[in-house]
Order: C-alpha cells, then structure tokens, then sequence
C-alpha cells in the first residue's frame, strides 16, 4: 500500500490545486500531518464561487447550529457558542454579523475558525436616531450587512449595515474607524431591501423601485467628502406592487441583476397565510437608469438568496446543484409558518424542496464557506 504521507511536497500540492470545493479541501488536509502543512490558502482558488451551505440553529441547543451541504447532501453540526445570546446576520465572503442582545456589542465572527473582528456598538447608531433607551432587540435589529472585501484577504475593507426601525438607518465602518459613519437616508421611501458591493460603489435598493449608488471615501482623504450618494435607477414596475416581498441585488459577471420574489395568498381569505408564487429576474442598466428584459434562461448558473444577500454560481462545477434554478431560504415567510425553502426552475417555474432534514428553531440562512488566514 502507499504511504500518501511521504509523497513529494509538490505532488501534494498539484493534488490540492486540482480541489475545487472547500469542504473537500478542508477533508484534504486532515488526512495527515505533510497534507495539512499543504492546505493553505496559496494552493486553493479563494477567489472561487463555492457552493453555499444551508446554516440551521439546533432546536436542543442555542449554542449549536446545523450546517447542511447541498452538494453533499449531509448534515454536519459546528458548535458556535459565540452566537449564543446574539443575532446573527451572514455576510456573502462567509462571515457573520453578530450582535449581542442585551448590550449591543457587534462583532465579525468567521464561523468555520471562529476569527472574530470587533465592531463598534449598536449603540452608536441608536444614539445617533434618538432612541436612547429604546430596548436594543426591539429597535437595533441589523438586517444587511454587506462588505466591501473579505477581511481574510485584506485589511482594507468596509462594512455597510442597515437596521431597521421608524427610519432608514444606514451606516458603515471603515477597517481601523473607531466608530459607526451615518448615511442621511431621511428622504428615501421605500426602506432598502438589498445592499450589494460592485466594482468599487455600494448600491441599495428600495421597495419603491429606486437603486441608489454610495461611493465611500478611503481613510485619509480629506479632500473629498466621507460618502457621495446619488440616484441611479428608478423604476416604476415594480413600485410598491403588493404582490413582491422580497428584492434581490446580485452580481454575474459583472453586471448586477435585480431579482424579485412575488407572493401570492393560499386562498381568498385576506388574513390567510401567503407562498412564494415566482421570481423574475432583470438585468440592472446602470448607465440609462433602466431594467433590461426579463431573463428567463441562466443556463449553467445557479443563483442563491438568503437573508440579506444573493450569489451565483457556475453549477457545472458542483454535484448536486441544479442548473439555472435560484435556491432561497426564505426570512420572511419563515415567520407566517409556511414553506420558507426551495429550489425555484426559471424554465417550468416550479418550485421544489430541497432539505427535508429537520426543521430550525429560528430562520435559516446561507453561509458562504471560506477560508481565513
């Protein structure tokens, strides 16, 4: 039999090159000591779409969460005790946003090695909107967090929060700022339903259709303002239409799509509960401030939304995930007791279950895996 131990240090490290998923990458290096010492960061495609894993709270434990592989098909629990006590909000480069519920402390935890990065209070920004005194978790809940770079690749990168309440509250940190920076947003109606980083600009979207575009200063530059904020899209399809819940932002190959998620009530009863009936897709013209036609076709690409975010990927790539379908776990139809996961096909728009493990204690949300330094 082979002793995989004593291979050659650059065998070792062709094999690793060729791994394409993290998980399996992760597998790699516990096989022993001289594979370990190979699987860093330099020998795998940090840079690559992964497929993201399905993050459930464990009904018996706050403390524990289920991660479920979609392209495994496998249940794995990883114990988190950092969230316990916190909300967490999970960031598309695979960290989470936590914020403590009885004193708003926040922080950037990785959940895979548990790195965390200090952020300022929540306080700060309830301070900042007269509500001192409000209750934390009733007033202070971060339902966006969206970076501007991955914090394991760099030191120089930008949190942009939004938390919800009578006012739009946006807000964003600069790595090294000692506090929170504030967005007027007092005249924009609608409240944000999706914020996304593209090539080098925040960009927002309302429930009323507008895309707004944030192009943040770096530290030490004095000579221009902190953040330049303007309209770039506005729309009027989509304004206040009563049967979409939920608004996407994703990026695909350097273009941003808009993805809305219509409703559609399971019986005539006006206080029935509701099911997620379809999505539309449209290309985001930045330059002339429109929506391209719909896109009924993505071919290879499969798109994930979760919480707060969206993501695609090239599913040629991966086992078990299907093409030029969108994957979702649902926040808001989680809370009205109805089926708040699926797999939706754009071609026959149809929609099928796609984990039938057991139900979470809370809403589920997508983890992007990655790797920290």
């Amino acid at each position: 039999m082979a002793d995989w131990a004593n291979l050659p240090k650059d065998l070792i490290a062709r094999i690793a090159n060729r791994v394409e998923v993290i998980e399996d990458f992760i597998a790699f290096g516990a096989v022993c000591t001289s594979w370990r010492i190979v699987a860093t960061k330099d020998n795998f495609d940090v840079l690559s779409p992964q497929v993201p894993l399905l993050m459930l709270a464990d009904k018996d434990e706050d403390h524990h969460q289920i991660i479920y592989s979609l392209s495994k098909k496998k249940v794995s629990p990883i114990f988190l005790p950092e969230v316990r006590g916190s909300d967490c909000v999970s960031i598309k480069e695979g960290w989470l946003c936590t914020v403590v519920n009885d004193t708003g402390e926040m922080n950037l935890l990785h959940p895979f090695s548990r790195e965390k990065i200090h952020l300022p209070s929540l306080n700060a920004l309830l301070n900042f909107h007269d509500r001192v005194g409000c209750e934390i978790n009733h007033w202070g809940c971060i339902d966006i967090a969206v970076l501007s770079a991955d914090p394991s690749l760099t030191s120089d990168y930008i949190l942009m929060v939004h938390h919800y309440g009578p006012a739009n509250c946006l807000a964003f940190w600069r790595s090294g700022d000692l506090n929170w920076t504030h967005i007027d947003a007092a005249n924009f109606t609608g409240g944000v339903s999706a914020i996304v980083y593209h090539k080098g600009e925040f960009y927002s979207m309302s429930h009323c259709g507008k895309v707004r575009a944030y192009e943040v200063a770096r530290p030490n530059t004095s000579d221009q303002p902190i953040v330049k904020t303007r309209l770039v899209v506005e729309m009027d399809e989509y304004s206040f239409n009563p049967h979409v819940a939920e608004y996407y932002v994703v990026e695909l190959s350097g273009t941003l799509l808009l993805v809305a998620k219509f409703i559609k009530s399971n019986s005539d009863n006006p206080y029935s509960t509701y099911h997620i009936s379809k999505f539309k897709v449209h290309e985001l013209d930045l330059i002339r401030g429109e929506l391209k036609e719909e896109m009924k076709i993505l071919g290879n690409v499969s798109m994930f939304l979760g919480n707060n975010w969206a993501s695609c990927i090239d599913s040629s790539k991966f086992c078990g995930v299907k093409p030029n379908h969108i994957y979702f776990a649902d926040k808001w139809l989680f809370y009205s007791g109805n089926t708040d996961m699926g797999a939706y096909n754009l071609e026959d728009r149809k929609i099928q279950s796609f984990y039938h493990g057991r139900r979470s204690i809370c809403s589920p949300t997508w983890v992007m895996p990655s790797l920290t330094k």
